[in-house]
């Protein structure tokens, strides 16, 4: 609402709120300016590209009013059906108490959920507004010697400005013009006003602040609100709930309107520039087109500057990374849009080579933490008189006060009696793993919840996961395929396997061994389970080579006399075969190829690399295969390229030899999908075939679908 000529007006408290008939939001946005400032020009221009250009219904001076209407009320009214308000802070608003009541009244109906209000500061200072100084004072200083208006009254105004002058939104000094302001209320208001996925993203469930957590969150939300730091680092040992920390700080910000907009995106070990920046572009609403990753972060940056209170969240940092690689401001830079930069790490050292402003350790649970957790999670309660309690503390106490070691073993020991449970005392005491003392911990724990595990299948599949990238949506169809060539589901057809796969997987989220993942045909596994998860495989005598999404672009050196059980390369950028694949081991294995488009290389030209030509290649197929030969090496797709064939399915015209090099291994199938070689791995056969009622015998992978 505006003032032009009105000296002194008190919106009437007593105005009846809308019927219950009416809707909830009459309107979606209430404009709040001072007419003599802003009527003609940026007020005009932003109730033209909301209401006319995008159909948001604003409210704007008396238009909607009728002749005769009391304006007090139905003021008031238009306030309380209103979803947002955006207040014009120009440099004369404080100088009409029209305003002044306006803000007031906004203040009172949008009180339970500031969210609401947003704020534009138009060439004035934050500053000049929350502390009424320059023409903010000067307009003070003459309402209160005028004598015309109560002292509690004038209060009330002073602190409703301060109230606003503390929330994130705009400022003329950080765009370039006000065609850029404009552009960038306009984008801000249309995400708020539809459905956002953020709110999914950011979902952290049953969250529940421990001591130590609440220690923490505190730190953290106080150098959220100081203006000199905007980069605050959250460093602890692995599976100490780091990333659950920020999440819940992350929605509390935004829901304290301390920022517009929260983003994140993980890191990791080998941190992925382009799915970082796809993942920020996403929650932003946009879509990166650059090919180039410095032409994808100069649009990620200007995006970040365009608009205002941004928290950037980076998960699980290992090493030092460039924000400017990213897209990310500077520290400058972020100061002027009013955006800071949110971190989590394992070490101290990555939040002072990051130039943390604020470095915030995140502790082990105390001893009453532990045991309160252990409980919830393990769905029991004890007489501390009897024996079984004093078991269970021993169990808790080995857990070292990490969640993830806590909620994994309580899980697994949930259905166990006494007995279980002093087996399971007697394990963690003697488990001795060759770790560092914090690590062991957690692989002692893990281990144990590996061991309690109900059925073979369960642990292959647990095991099998830890083959994939860190924080890798996991298709529950490729851990269903990989398992058939790995030889699970031994007394199976092919539909009772793929349920039993989903049961699996169904239990080891229920043990808190995997992760929902944000498809629900995926899982993931947390980082720390992983780590533990390939040190199982090594405990028990069966080395693995995981170089999964290292950004490999040639073939890593392999080590026959490992013998390794396993071997990831999965996500990297290998297009060739290596000259020699040999083993020494004599264990037969299945190579499973999973091909990703963006590398181009054909099952064709892997044939002609292999033996020189298709052609001859189909020219060696022999019936009944032998020694050292591969029966079933089939091109998945193998028609597609040309234009021609089915969409799915075996090809079995196309049977191809494997190279020599990879024969002498005696390895038993190769399968490519998708015509593509971007991904590869290698998982250990059983010493009998499985058996599948399929139509060929001794296959080893199932047919690709979709």
């Amino acid at each position: 609402m505006s003032e032009d000529n009105q000296e002194s007006v008190d919106v009437d408290a007593s105005a009846s709120l809308p019927s219950s008939s009416a809707p909830r939001w009459k309107h979606d946005v209430f404009l709040s300016f001072r007419g003599a400032d802003t009527r003609k020009g940026i007020a005009f221009e932003l109730y033209d590209r909301l209401q006319n250009r995008r159909g948001i219904k604003t409210f704007m001076d008396d238009q909607d009013l009728q002749v005769g209407d009391v304006i007090s009320p139905t003021l008031l009214t238009a306030i309380k059906e209103s979803r947002f308000a955006i207040i014009v802070l120009s440099k004369n608003y404080a100088s009409s108490t029209w305003c002044l009541e306006e803000l007031r009244s906004i203040c009172e109906c949008m009180e339970e959920d500031n969210n609401r209000i947003l704020p534009l500061f138009y060439y004035v200072d934050p500053t000049d507004v929350r502390y009424q100084k320059r023409s903010f004072g000067d307009a003070f200083t003459k309402h209160e010697n005028s004598g015309r208006h109560r002292s509690e009254k004038v209060q009330q105004w002073r602190d409703s400005l301060k109230k606003v002058a503390n929330f994130s939104g705009w400022h003329i000094l950080n765009h370039k013009s006000e065609r850029e302001l404009l552009d960038a209320i306009e984008e801000s208001v249309c995400n708020k006003l539809r459905p956002t996925e953020l709110e999914f993203k950011l979902s952290i469930g049953g969250f529940e602040a421990f001591a130590a957590t609440k220690q923490a969150i505190d730190k953290v939300m106080n150098a959220l609100k100081d203006d000199e730091a905007t980069t605050i680092g959250v460093y602890g040992m692995g599976g100490v709930g780091k990333t659950a920390v920020v999440k819940y700080v992350g929605a509390q910000a935004q829901k304290s309107r301390l920022f517009n907009q929260v983003i994140m995106a993980v890191v990791s070990q080998n941190p992925d520039l382009i799915k970082i920046q796809e993942t920020f572009a996403e929650l932003l609403g946009f879509k990166l087109e650059e090919k180039t990753e410095i032409g994808r972060s100069i649009k990620l940056k200007e995006k970040i500057m365009r608009g205002t209170g941004i928290l950037i969240i980076l998960d699980d940092i290992w090493k030092r990374i460039d924000f400017s690689s990213i897209g990310i401001p500077s520290h400058n830079e972020l100061q002027r849009c009013n955006s800071k930069v949110l971190l989590t790490t394992r070490r101290l050292t990555v939040c002072q080579i990051m130039d943390s402003h604020a470095k915030i350790h995140l502790n082990i649970l105390s001893k009453e933490d532990s045991w309160s957790l252990f409980l919830k999670e393990a769905r029991k309660s004890f007489d501390k008189s009897s024996n079984f309690y004093v078991v269970a503390s021993e169990v808790a106490r080995e857990c070292a006060g990490l969640p993830v070691a806590l909620i994994a073993v309580a899980r697994a020991l949930r259905d166990e009696g006494l007995d279980g449970w002093k087996e399971a005392a007697r394990r963690l005491k003697a488990s001795q793993p060759p770790f560092p003392e914090d690590e062991g911990d957690v692989f002692k724990c893990i281990k144990l919840s590996y061991d309690y595990l109900k059925s073979d299948d369960s642990k292959s599949c647990f095991l099998l996961c830890c083959l994939f990238p860190e924080d890798y949506d996991i298709p529950i169809e490729y851990l269903f395929k990989y398992g058939i060539g790995k030889g699970m589901f031994q007394d199976s057809n092919l539909l009772q396997a793929r349920a039993t796969t989903y049961l699996v997987v169904k239990a080891l989220k229920d043990s808190s061994l995997l992760l929902d993942a944000r498809n629900d045909r995926c899982v993931k596994m947390h980082d720390v389970i992983r780590d533990m998860a390939i040190s199982i495989l090594l405990s028990e005598g069966q080395p693995v080579l995981v170089k999964a999404g290292c950004e490999l672009k040639n073939w890593p050196p392999i080590d026959a006399h490992k013998a390794y059980s396993a071997i990831s390369l999965m996500e990297n950028k290998i297009c060739k075969l290596p000259q020699e694949l040999s083993s020494k081991s004599g264990k037969k294995a299945t190579k499973v190829c999973r091909g990703t488009p963006r590398h181009g290389q054909t099952a064709r030209a892997l044939a002609k690399q292999a033996n020189g030509t298709e052609d001859n290649a189909r020219k060696s197929r022999q019936p009944g295969g032998g020694r050292g030969r591969v029966r079933d090496f089939f091109a998945s797709h193998g028609e597609r390229e040309r234009g021609g064939g089915t969409s799915s399915g075996w090809n079995s015209n196309r049977e191809l030899k494997l190279p020599e090099s990879t024969t002498r291994a005696n390895h038993s199938g190769f399968f490519l999908s998708h015509l593509n070689f971007g991904d590869f791995i290698v998982l250990e056969l059983p010493a009998k075939p499985p058996r599948h009622r399929s139509r060929r015998k001794n296959l080893p992978m199932m047919k690709r679908e979709g």
